[in-house]
């Protein structure tokens, strides 16, 4: 079992904690703008701070809704890597505009005020993080405009992590689930239960600190464990993603959603 991250890992880390310290739920925000992907619609969506209850506690995030009348049933929750809602927040904040404009219910918790990261964590941290995500699929499911059924988990790095190995445990009520950059190189313990889920896992070619051994480890663990798998290595990426990369990730995330949660049921001749 890793019960702490590696160096590499907890360099980053620990520099975005660093430089996030202060941060809270709205400077995780940042002007839609940053996203310049080539494929990208007009804003249709819009931004607002919210929070749910978790065993006494209260689960900050940011809550994206498609206007009115356009939301396709879709909810996806968006984790966060080891540096938090500050250090991710802003890097996810114009894609998940973008998905909320494509008429997808997101929502981006910070999961660690459910139990504070430190690095050298264990598998009551990792269950504590799994279970807010847990509940914050159930609290994106029971919104206006959210199909219960098609709310998918998607995470960076430990939120990948979570995302995957979470959503096939027995509190586990993900439809799907995407994974970036995770791998038994985070955690190697993995959790119990089964479910017949799609997962999809993308993974940097070059990654050295989540190896794309390690990503095949945690695929087969699915695998075995119930979920259909597919997974994408990015060539020339490594643990941290550039923005051309980024916006290949999410033009993917839509292409999977579209493919399990949005296709016209076939019709019989």
């Amino acid at each position: 079992m890793k019960r702490s991250i590696s160096r590499s890992l907890a360099t980053l880390a620990v520099a975005a904690l660093t430089a996030s310290a202060s941060a809270g739920v709205a400077s995780a925000q940042a002007p839609a703008s940053m996203a310049g992907c080539a494929d990208d619609v007009r804003h249709n969506a819009t931004r607002d701070s919210v929070s749910f209850p978790y065993r006494g506690k209260t689960i900050p995030a940011l809550f994206y809704k498609p206007r009115p009348g356009t939301e396709n049933g879709v909810g996806i929750v968006l984790l966060h890597g080891f540096t938090g809602l500050g250090g991710h927040g802003p890097l996810f904040d114009p894609h998940a505009i973008q998905l909320a404009s494509r008429g997808y219910t997101v929502l981006v918790p910070s999961y660690f005020d459910a139990r504070p990261w430190r690095q050298r964590f264990n598998g009551d941290d990792m269950k504590e993080w799994s279970q807010a995500s847990g509940e914050a699929v159930r609290f994106l499911a029971s919104q206006p405009g959210v199909n219960p059924q098609k709310v998918v988990l998607w995470g960076y790095s430990l939120g990948g992590y979570l995302a995957t190995d979470g959503s096939l445990t027995d509190y586990g009520t993900a439809a799907g689930a995407i994974g970036v950059s995770a791998g038994t190189d985070i955690f190697d313990n993995a959790s119990r239960g089964t479910r017949q889920i799609p997962i999809l896992l993308m993974h940097g070619r070059s990654d050295r600190s989540v190896t794309v051994r390690s990503m095949e480890a945690l695929g087969r663990n699915l695998s075995v464990r119930g979920a259909t798998v597919e997974t994408e290595l990015l060539a020339g990426q490594q643990h941290e993603l550039d923005a051309a990369t980024w916006c290949h990730v999410f033009q993917r995330t839509r292409g999977f959603l579209e493919t399990h949660f949005l296709a016209a049921p076939a019709t019989g001749g």
